[in-house]
């Protein structure tokens, strides 16, 4: 009996290792195959020396890419030669940037407000209350076909990525619809929900969550209303490695682009990884696509932000 009790942990460790090795043994063929959704092999740097970098958009009104710079309290804009300069000072501590049709710009702020900045500059507040309570810390967004705008609210700006320290005040972290004026919490199931973005037809949402490094994928209802939670990509963590998810982006092919630990991921629309891209040493937070053909990425990575050319256009 204790010669066999002693062995379990060893042959629960042998199965463990064995499926971490199956793993990275499917990775590693997916790094072998980013041809097939890639250009360029490694991303080049645009631009650095920036402080925290997040929340890349494209700006087709201006030829550019915006991104903030969480801490500088900066949103900048970038073209992919390099050129930068402010377009929000201050940006409320934005995180996460999106445009909408019309080319008003959407961000969701640490300073615990969702903003709106039109194409005049002119920027307002458009969300800080959900049912009279202050909202955690807007995160990341993005804009439906009919004009409204989906967030994730976990609280990182308020437990010391932002102006101040505050506690939570909404009873879950939501992901929430705004339109109208009114805000609808979708779900509240995630426990630090960050990026999300819509398939290709807007009828499947995908939301990260940081807390295990799982994208999710729920159904759109004709309501807005998500159903059918379902783990659907994750990228293994290398050992001693925390689990990590942070953006999504999705690409007209219904691709997932994810920023994973240490690592730049592309899984199918059927959750097949098609490729890893390893950029050791400092934490990819997002992605977006741009250019004139929708194919050039911009990645934001720590104090700089970096571009890849892809083989599809993004949604």
């Amino acid at each position: 009996m204790k010669k066999s009790t002693n062995s379990l942990p060893l042959q629960i460790s042998g199965i463990a290792l064995a499926l971490w090795a199956l793993a990275f043994q499917a990775q590693a063929q997916a790094a072998d195959q980013c041809n097939t959704v890639l250009v360029d092999a490694q991303p080049r740097v645009v631009a650095s020396g920036f402080q925290y970098t997040e929340g890349p958009a494209w700006d087709p009104r201006h030829n550019r890419f915006v991104f903030s710079d969480i801490p500088a309290n900066t949103v900048f804009g970038v073209t992919l030669d390099g050129k930068v300069a402010p377009v929000l000072k201050p940006s409320g501590y934005a995180n996460g940037n999106a445009f909408d049709a019309a080319g008003n710009l959407w961000s969701a702020r640490h300073d615990r407000k969702i903003g709106k900045t039109d194409a005049g500059g002119s920027t307002t507040v458009a969300l800080e209350l959900v049912d009279g309570k202050k909202l955690n810390s807007p995160n990341d967004l993005v804009v439906a076909g009919d004009g409204s705008v989906l967030f994730t609210d976990p609280p990182y700006g308020i437990q010391g990525y932002g102006p101040q320290r505050a506690a939570e005040e909404q009873p879950v972290r939501g992901v929430y619809r705004f339109k109208d004026g009114h805000a609808t919490l979708l779900t509240g199931e995630l426990t630090l929900p960050n990026g999300l973005a819509f398939s290709p037809d807007e009828r499947l949402l995908y939301v990260g969550d940081t807390a295990d490094g799982t994208v999710y994928r729920f159904k759109v209802g004709s309501d807005g209303q998500l159903t059918g939670k379902l783990a659907f990509a994750k990228i293994e963590p290398a050992p001693g490695q925390e689990p990590m998810v942070d953006g999504l982006k999705v690409d007209r092919d219904g691709n997932l682009w994810m920023a994973g630990p240490e690592s730049l991921g592309v899984f199918s629309a059927e959750g097949v990884m098609l490729c890893k891209v390893d950029m050791p040493g400092h934490h990819l937070s997002n992605l977006a696509f741009g250019g004139k053909d929708g194919r050039d990425l911009l990645i934001t990575y720590s104090d700089k932000v970096l571009a890849l050319r892809s083989r599809v256009a993004g949604r």
